[in-house]
């Protein structure tokens, strides 16, 4: 077959929606990556210890704010508007869900202000009770934000979220971290940087809605029609969204009520190394939702297992050299950006980075569960992940401290998608493990693991993690040529870049043509 696993005429459009919006966020968070490294790395050797510890403290609470009081209108709204063709139904969903989230942006801003005093006070850190306030613009901009980009990736584009939510926002505060710092600010400065970043970029990013999103969702004459799924959706995401941001964060929050906030300040270096290899993922997750909802409404499950295969696939190329870097050189790697006095992080890194990439392993199985409306089983395997990391958290992180935080995140994290792929499967028949993604995985993994396991053992410059990290994305990509392990779908990566270039690139159409596997028989080969 010419372009994709099935033969259908929606491959093409399929791969190439998950190709481009893939790359896209992938792209677009490297740059959040980066800005959000060079803001946390100046604020960790700009601020105590201990305050940097606070400032992770108040993200987390800012990030509990946004999600819970989201209500999970912005992925109700994404899933109803791929899923949705008829205009005054689309259009409806618009108007909803931007009323709902101004109105619970309001009032989450206003309750986190309100709430600083009793905040600070639990978790023994007077200093938050001065910065909150100022951390409460940031829930409401937060919310409003990610409506915002959800309205887009309900119509499939990935590019407003990446723009302004991952490139904006983030080089924004890097700038102005760099004047909070300049002018002695210290951590009320910081979070005042990190409201005005946020701020600023919400401002863009809603005159560039206003003029945009009526191309997509254009207005309809008459009376807009209820939209009754619209709610259900959005009681079970709100579900799910709150319990996968206990997944995420909840252990950094009871760290930060048993153990100083300079032990949280540690973790959350190991922490954000780690979250390194969720970036695939998460650029993945964030597109795949519409796409497997589109393919839902036309009946095309062959589709949908061949691009989760593939999907899958390009996410582990992504995490293949941090996931080689962070567990067997964790030291070097915490000391390369951080410097020496995080060296204690290095166990919670290799546990956390090891738990990560199980779960990129698995795919991206919720956005999957959502995409195919299948909100009940997404918001069970959510719950269990959520009790677990709440469970372990309050068991193991009062004695083992920053170590047990992230055995509880990583047990959490690894659950989460795998019991969704459990789900999944039952369901609709779909899993990656295919001899596609099998077999260069295995190869990658039986000569990376030897080979940084005994560079372990060396003392290395920290100059070195940057040739290291290009010798772990060498072994991935040649043990995908060597087990011609390339699929159809593969196609939609030459075609992107051929667009990117503006010049066909018959060499790469070859080249997956020569080492192309033959399609699995379960999608469609």
């Amino acid at each position: 077959m010419a372009d994709g696993a099935t033969g259908h005429s929606t491959d093409v459009e399929s791969y190439l929606t998950i190709g481009r919006g893939t790359t896209l966020l992938v792209l677009g968070t490297v740059v959040l990556f980066v800005a959000s490294f060079a803001s946390r790395v100046l604020i960790a050797n700009g601020l105590s210890l201990a305050d940097w510890g606070a400032f992770n403290v108040a993200l987390a609470l800012i990030g509990f704010a946004s999600t819970v009081a989201l209500l999970g209108i912005d992925q109700a709204a994404a899933r109803t508007l791929s899923f949705e063709r008829d205009p005054a139904v689309r259009r409806a969903v618009v108007r909803r869900a931007v009323l709902v989230a101004v109105a619970t942006a309001t009032v989450a801003s206003l309750a986190v202000d309100l709430l600083a005093g009793p905040l600070a006070a639990a978790f023994g850190t007077p200093v938050l009770a001065t910065v909150l306030p100022l951390g409460a613009i940031a829930v409401g901009t937060t919310i409003l934000g990610l409506l915002l980009a959800a309205l887009f990736q309900g119509c499939e584009d990935a590019a407003p979220n990446a723009i302004f939510n991952q490139v904006v926002n983030p080089t924004l505060f890097v700038g102005f971290t760099v004047v909070a710092l300049a002018l002695h600010g210290g951590l009320r400065g910081i979070l005042a940087a990190y409201a005005a970043a946020s701020s600023v970029a919400l401002v863009a990013f809603f005159g560039y809605a206003l003029a945009r999103l009526p191309e997509r969702i254009p207005a309809v004459a008459g009376p807009l029609p209820p939209v009754p799924r619209l709610a259900r959706l959005a009681a079970s995401f709100w579900g799910v969204g709150s319990l996968a941001f206990a997944t995420a964060f909840v252990d950094t929050l009871i760290l930060g009520l048993v153990r100083p906030s300079a032990e949280v300040g540690i973790y959350a270096a190991a922490m954000l190394l780690g979250r390194i290899l969720l970036v695939g993922n998460g650029a993945l997750t964030y597109i795949y939702l519409p796409v497997a909802a589109r393919l839902a409404r036309v009946g095309d499950e062959p589709l949908v297992r061949a691009t989760y295969l593939t999907g899958t696939r390009w996410t582990l190329l992504v995490v293949t050299p941090p996931f080689l870097l962070f567990t067997f050189l964790p030291t070097l790697s915490l000391t390369a950006v951080f410097g020496p006095g995080f060296a204690a992080g290095a166990l919670p890194l290799q546990i956390i980075t090891v738990t990560a990439f199980v779960s990129v392993v698995v795919g991206p199985a919720n956005a999957c569960l959502a995409g195919l409306g299948e909100t009940g089983p997404l918001l069970t395997t959510t719950a269990i992940a959520a009790a677990t990391n709440v469970a372990l958290s309050v068991t193991l992180t009062p004695i083992d401290g920053a170590i047990g935080a992230a055995i509880a995140w990583g047990v959490a994290r690894a659950a989460y998608p795998g019991l969704g792929l459990v789900a999944l499967y039952r369901a609709h028949r779909i899993h990656p493990f295919h001899a596609p993604l099998l077999k260069p995985l295995a190869v990658t993994l039986a000569v990376g693991v030897p080979v940084f396991a005994v560079l372990g053992t060396f003392a290395l410059p920290v100059w070195s993690v940057v040739p290291l990290a290009g010798l772990a994305a060498g072994i991935g990509l040649a043990a995908l040529l060597a087990t011609d392990s390339l699929l159809p779908g593969d196609v939609a990566v030459v075609r992107g870049v051929e667009r990117l270039t503006g010049r066909p690139l018959p060499a790469l159409h070859r080249l997956v043509a020569a080492h192309g596997a033959p399609v699995p028989a379960a999608l469609g080969g």
